[in-house]
């Protein structure tokens, strides 16, 4: 398997194509909107995104299958988390007669509607603000821009987002995840002592706007247990496309 240069990348395009898992975050890496890794071994081709979620496309035989399952899923002293995404078929039938994996579900959206819902009301003492160099580097949680983008320097140059301020504190925010030429994955997270009081709708409303108003297209996914993300969704007017298998080392 060989790892490409960035001059390879338009090459590979042609690869991703009709996939239920979604073309954002391999389009995102080989638009080079953010950074990841592409590997190819002939016909075979594995894309790596920076945040860890990884794709292949292409033939995918055995053997390739083999050198993903030595070489990433269960590799020791990997840089980063390796979550490989793939639709039900003869690759995971393959991933599961192995040892070391474990299988997750997970769904993604897209917008049903347009525009969305009807804003929620700002409480008081609160405030949008756009996710900006300082915001980058100080949000804290387990979805934020920094697990997505390299620095908050990629981010300025092709990523967005917007974080609702409650007495001068982050609370909630929504920001481009992935980036594709024509679609934008939102990622939602909320500090915990401010759940439960509308926030998340308010940030992600806020992405959806800007989103739209790029003229791209609004998607949105999360695992299959993560319920609380599956309602905000569908509140803002996302209806579930498609379902998928994520493999990972157990």
């Amino acid at each position: 398997m060989k790892k490409l240069a960035l001059k390879q990348y338009d090459a590979a395009l042609g690869f991703v194509s009709g996939t239920p898992c979604g073309s954002v975050y391999p389009l995102s890496v080989l638009k080079h909107r953010q950074s990841g890794e592409v590997y190819a071994d002939g016909g075979s081709l594995l894309l790596w995104h920076y945040c860890g979620f990884a794709f292949f496309f292409g033939r995918c035989d055995e053997a390739f299958l083999e050198q993903v399952y030595d070489e990433f899923l269960i590799a020791e002293g990997l840089p980063r988390r390796f979550v490989l995404f793939a639709e039900e078929g003869r690759a995971v039938r393959f991933f599961k007669s192995k040892q070391g994996l474990s299988f997750g579900s997970r769904f993604g959206f897209e917008l049903a509607s347009q525009p969305p819902c009807p804003k929620a009301s700002m409480p008081d003492g609160c405030e949008v603000r756009e996710i900006d160099d300082k915001l980058f580097d100080s949000l804290d949680g387990r979805v934020t821009p920094r697990f997505s983008w390299r620095d908050k320097e990629e981010f300025a140059k092709s990523g967005a987002g917007f974080c609702v301020m409650c007495n001068g504190i982050p609370a909630s925010w929504a920001f481009s995840a992935a980036v594709s030429p024509d679609e934008v994955d939102i990622g939602v997270e909320t500090s915990p002592q401010f759940r439960h009081r509308g926030l998340a709708s308010l940030a992600a409303e806020q992405m959806i706007e800007y989103t739209l108003a790029q003229g791209k297209r609004p998607v949105w996914a999360c695992d299959e247990g993560n319920t609380a993300s599956r309602k905000l969704a569908e509140s803002l007017g996302f209806c579930a496309a498609a379902q998928y298998v994520t493999v990972r080392k157990e």
